[in-house]
């Protein structure tokens, strides 16, 4: 019978370290499987409410996180707005394609839940507004320095590509989704970002008939970093609160490259797998039973 004590002591030794091996195994997380949607807001021909609604429905997330606030969205669901439907039907409200799509593909998956990752904007419809007219003047007034031969040599040489890539970029706008979201198009969106964060810059300090431009675009650019280093936390913190789920980020297609990048990031190979929209429509995720 002495044996007893030993075999006691064993047990009360060992059954600790199970349950802490057993713990360490179920921490480490499993990667989720986030695919970043690039879109145009407003649509177009091919890129319709229908089109945008049928590759959601094809992917099957568990969570769709929207490039909109917590105004919006709320308690994993678009906030409802009485006579919205009605509204956008008459033409009267014309919301972004994406939000109607997944506001009809929750009503199908009530499992699904949407979460919102943009930073709030105060009266964002006008401000909207505001920054597009001020972006067609600023840009029809930078195209009147370079016709009226007021740049040097090298910069009219370097305003060219970036007015080459600029339209290109522009008639990509036009095409589908699936064309929009090529991965290609990552480092299109990486140059024109890049340009014009410095060279367009520094000709908008410059010269004098874009220097009314001034203020305005330097605080465009600011507002850009600080808005995607914040987007970039929100969705940060929904791959730490989720594991071995299949995510869908939906946003404008300027930001696509900014979060892809910061997804990329090895310190993130834990928390997520890219996958680009071409392979997540050809393979989609079989559904967990």
């Amino acid at each position: 019978m002495a044996y007893k004590p030993y075999f006691k002591l064993c047990n009360s030794l060992l059954l600790p370290l199970c349950l802490l091996f057993s713990s360490g195994i179920q921490a480490e997380p499993s990667p989720n499987r986030v695919i970043v949607i690039g879109t145009k807001h407003n649509g177009n021909k091919m890129l319709t409410v229908k089109s945008m609604y049928n590759a959601i429905k094809r992917i099957n997330p568990d969570l769709i996180l929207m490039e909109l606030d917590s105004t919006v969205i709320s308690n994993c669901s678009i906030k409802t707005v009485w006579g919205a439907k009605t509204a956008e039907w008459l033409g009267i409200w014309n919301n972004p394609i994406e939000y109607r799509a997944v506001r009809k593909y929750q009503k199908k998956n009530k499992q699904v839940c949407i979460s919102p990752f943009d930073v709030f904007i105060p009266n964002r419809k006008t401000y909207i507004a505001y920054n597009r007219a001020m972006e067609k003047s600023h840009q029809e007034t930078l195209s009147n320095v370079y016709q009226q031969g007021l740049l040097n040599s090298p910069e009219s040489v370097e305003y060219e590509k970036y007015a080459e890539i600029n339209n290109a970029f522009l008639q990509i706008l036009d095409s589908s989704l699936l064309q929009m979201n090529r991965a290609s198009l990552t480092d299109t969106i990486e140059n024109i970002l890049y340009r014009e964060k410095h060279f367009i810059r520094r000709l908008t300090l410059q010269y004098a008939a874009l220097q009314p431009y001034g203020n305005w675009y330097n605080a465009q650019l600011d507002f850009w970093d600080e808005r995607s280093a914040a987007i970039n936390k929100k969705i940060l913190d929904q791959l730490n609160a989720n594991s071995n789920k299949t995510i869908v980020i939906i946003t404008g297609l300027l930001h696509k490259s900014d979060i892809e990048s910061f997804l990329q990031k090895k310190e993130l190979n834990t928390l997520c797998k890219l996958i680009t929209l071409e392979s997540a429509l050809s393979n989609p995720p079989v559904p967990d039973f």
